[in-house]
C-alpha cells in the first residue's frame, strides 16, 4: 500500500504550447481552468489522493495540467508515464485501417484467410465466419478474455493468470472456442478479438506490433513517449497505481499487446489527438468510418465508440482501465477538439467520472469557448 499520500495540488505543465483559452476572455479561461482543477482535485481527494493529468487540444492550441503528488514526492508532469490500457485499441484500429489501405487485408474477409482454415473451423456460426469488421467492432462473438475466468477474478488470480499466458496458449484456446451466436449479431466486448487483430497485423506485415505502431503512427504524430514497455527497466518508468482500497497494483501493460499494452504521457497524447484530428490523412479518415451501429446514435468505428456520427457534433471516444489506472480519450473532429484524462487509480466509477468531466469540458467549449 502507498504511504504518506498527499492532498492533490495543481502543478504547472513543463511543456505547454499555448495556455487553455488563450484566445478567449480571461473570465472564460479562468472558468474552465478552475472547473478542471476543482473536479480533478476533488476526484483525487475522494479516491485515495493519487495523481491525474489532463491534456486538451483545440486546433493548434493545447493545454496540460497535472494534479497530486507521486510517491517519490515529485509532481507529475508532461512526460510522466501512465498505462492507458484499452485506449491502445485506438492505435490497433489505426493500424488495421492502414492495412486495409495497403491492401494487406480486406475488412469483410473471413479471418481464416489469414489464419489458415485448418484447425479453425470453429470460427464461424451458421456458416457465417468472423471478419475483421466483426473484430474491430466487438461483434465477433469471441469472449472478453481467454487468460482468466470469473472465478480467477473472484479469487484475486487475474494478474497471475495474465502474466503467465502465452501466444501459444492463445491460439490453442482460439482453436477450441465455440461461438454461441452468429458473428455480427450482437456487441460483446472482446480483448481476445483485439489481440487476434494484433497477431494478424504482425503476420501480414511480417513485423512486430511495436514496429508497426512506430512506423505508421508515432513517427507521424510525433509521440515520443508512446511505447510498449515490456522489460523490467522500461516498466520501472511507468507510474504505479492503486485500486479502490488503496492497494498498490501490478502493471498489466508488460503482459498486454494490441488490446491494452501501450504506455504514454500527456505530452504524447497531445500529439496523438492532434494527429487524430487531421481528417486529411487517409488512415485517420478510414479509422473513423462507421462500421456498425447507428450514425444517429451509438455506433462503432475501428475500435472507437461513436456517438451521433452523422451530426454536427460527432464524438469518438474510448476509456481504458488496468489494475491501477483509469483513462479517457475523446475527439470531436468537426470542433477540432480532443480531451485526454488519466489517473493512476482504478476504482469503481472512476472511468464514468472522467467521462462526466470530459463531457462538461465539451459543454463549456460549446457555450462560447471557440478556441483554447
Amino acid at each position: 500500500m502507498l504511504q504518506h499520500l498527499i492532498k492533490p495540488t495543481i502543478a504547472t505543465a513543463s511543456v505547454i504550447s499555448l495556455l487553455l483559452l488563450s484566445a478567449c476572455n480571461s473570465g472564460s479561461k479562468q472558468d474552465i481552468e478552475s472547473f478542471i482543477a476543482e473536479e480533478l482535485n476533488g476526484l483525487l481527494i475522494n479516491k485515495n489522493r493519487q495523481v491525474a493529468a489532463v491534456a486538451i487540444v483545440s486546433g493548434e492550441h493545447t493545454y496540460q495540467a497535472f494534479f497530486g503528488q507521486l510517491p517519490n514526492g515529485e509532481k507529475p508532469n508532461s512526460n510522466t508515464l501512465f498505462e492507458i490500457a484499452s485506449i491502445t485499441k485506438t492505435y490497433t484500429g489505426l493500424l488495421l485501417a492502414q492495412a486495409v489501405l495497403d491492401n494487406k487485408v480486406v475488412l469483410d474477409e473471413d479471418i481464416r484467410t489469414y489464419l489458415g482454415y485448418d484447425g479453425y473451423q470453429n470460427l464461424q456460426y451458421s456458416n457465417t465466419p468472423i471478419t475483421l469488421r466483426h473484430l474491430a467492432t466487438h461483434r465477433s462473438g469471441l469472449p472478453q478474455d481467454f487468460s482468466y475466468t470469473p472465478e480467477d477474478r473472484k479469487n484475486g488470480r487475474v494478474f497471475e493468470k495474465i502474466a503467465s499466458y502465452s501466444k501459444q496458449q492463445f491460439f490453442s484456446d482460439l482453436s477450441q472456442y465455440q461461438l454461441t451466436s452468429e458473428p455480427g449479431d450482437e456487441y460483446r466486448y472482446s480483448n481476445v478479438g483485439t489481440v487476434l487483430v494484433g497477431y494478424l497485423l504482425e503476420k501480414v506485415y511480417e513485423r512486430p506490433l511495436s514496429a508497426l505502431v512506430a512506423e505508421f503512427i508515432t513517427n507521424k504524430s510525433g509521440e515520443q513517449d508512446t511505447q510498449f514497455r515490456l522489460n523490467a527497466a522500461e516498466a520501472a518508468e511507468i507510474t504505479v497505481g492503486i485500486d479502490g482500497q488503496g492497494k498498490q497494483q501490478p502493471l498489466l501493460s508488460r503482459y498486454s499487446s494490441a488490446e491494452g499494452g501501450l504506455t504514454t504521457s500527456a505530452a504524447s497524447m497531445t500529439h496523438y489527438m492532434r494527429y487524430l484530428l487531421n481528417a486529411s490523412s487517409p488512415e485517420i479518415a478510414l479509422s473513423q468510418t462507421l462500421l456498425a451501429g447507428s450514425g444517429r446514435g451509438h455506433g462503432h468505428a475501428f475500435y472507437w465508440n461513436t456517438y451521433q456520427q452523422n451530426s454536427n457534433q460527432p464524438m469518438y471516444y474510448l476509456s481504458g482501465g488496468s489494475m491501477g489506472s483509469s483513462a479517457w480519450l475523446v475527439i470531436y473532429p468537426k470542433q477540432q477538439l480532443g480531451v485526454f484524462i488519466v489517473t493512476n487509480l482504478a476504482a469503481g466509477g472512476i472511468q464514468e467520472d472522467l467521462n462526466d468531466i470530459s463531457n462538461e469540458i465539451f459543454e463549456r467549449y460549446q457555450q462560447g469557448l471557440k478556441e483554447i
